[in-house]
């Protein structure tokens, strides 16, 4: 399927921004934190559209993710067993955007 214009401005969007939020956040471990850096939080601004943008990144590499998931979605597929454990995490959310048809 072809992209249209729009569709590739976003995803050229999301890449700055998310090249952006991995270069300021680098050196940090506080998930809150990382999570209020303005690119992160302009990634949360994009809505739906960032959905399957992030879970690309997401299958591409494990990384902090799931405060923006759960921020656009209003969901939250992980379980309290799998909190902490980022690979877990991850598959939860994974799984999740199979199942909405964004993977």
């Amino acid at each position: 399927m072809a992209h249209s214009a729009t569709q590739v401005e976003i995803g050229d969007h999301f890449r700055t921004l998310r090249d952006q939020w991995k270069s300021q956040t680098k050196y940090m471990s506080n998930t809150a934190q990382m999570a209020t850096v303005w690119p992160y939080q302009q990634i949360i601004g994009m809505g739906p559209s960032a959905l399957p943008l992030i879970l690309a990144e997401l299958q591409r590499e494990t990384d902090h993710w799931f405060w923006a998931l759960e921020a656009i979605s209003g969901e939250n597929p992980v379980q309290s067993e799998q909190e902490g454990r980022v690979e877990e995490m991850a598959k939860a959310w994974l799984d999740w955007g199979r199942q909405q048809g964004l993977i």
